[in-house]
C-alpha cells in the first residue's frame, strides 16, 4: 500500500507540474526569461479580434493582449527574429518587425471563454484576417500558433 501511495503522489506531482507549465507562457531573450500565466496576460490591456480563419468555421471572437504589449519588456528594436513555440513542439520563426506589424494578439479567450489545451489553448496567436484580408495567406497563417507556450527572441 505504501509503494502505491508514493507512486500515486509522484504521478500527481508530475501531472500538476506539466499542467501548470502548459498554462504558462515563457518568453525568452537570451538569458532573460519572463513566465506569464493567464491572469497576468489578462491584466494587460485587452484587444478583441473578430475574425474568420482556415482553422474554424465562421467568425469567432478572440480577446487578449497584443503581441506588441506582451513583448514590451524586451528589446524589440533592430534586426531580430522571433520564434513562436507550441505545446506539440511546432515552431515558426520570422522577422520580429514583420510579425509585430501583423496586429497579432495573444488570445486567452475565444468567444468569451477560457481556451483549454483541447480547444487549442491556453493561448493562441490570432491575426485579424477579417479586417486585414492581405493576411489571409499561408505565409501569415503559419504564425497563428495555437497551444502557444513559448516565445523566443534572437538576433538575426
Amino acid at each position: 500500500m505504501g509503494r502505491f501511495f508514493v507512486l500515486f503522489a509522484f504521478v500527481a506531482t508530475v501531472s500538476s507540474s506539466l499542467l501548470a507549465s502548459a498554462n504558462d507562457l515563457k518568453i525568452a531573450d537570451g538569458a532573460e526569461l519572463i513566465v506569464l500565466d493567464r491572469s497576468e496576460l489578462e491584466a494587460f490591456p485587452q484587444s478583441t479580434v473578430v475574425t474568420f480563419s482556415p482553422y474554424f468555421d465562421g467568425d469567432e471572437t478572440f480577446s487578449g493582449p497584443t503581441l506588441t504589449r506582451v513583448l514590451e519588456p524586451f528589446d524589440v528594436s533592430g534586426e531580430r527574429n522571433v520564434t513562436l513555440k507550441a505545446l506539440n513542439d511546432y515552431t515558426v520563426t520570422g522577422p520580429l518587425r514583420e510579425i509585430l506589424g501583423l496586429d497579432a494578439i495573444v488570445a486567452t479567450r475565444r468567444n468569451g471563454k477560457v481556451m483549454s489545451v483541447r480547444d487549442r489553448g491556453p493561448f493562441w496567436i490570432i491575426l485579424p484576417l477579417s479586417t486585414r484580408p492581405e493576411l489571409d495567406d499561408e505565409n501569415f497563417h503559419r504564425y497563428m500558433v495555437w497551444q502557444l507556450n513559448g516565445i523566443e527572441l534572437s538576433n538575426r
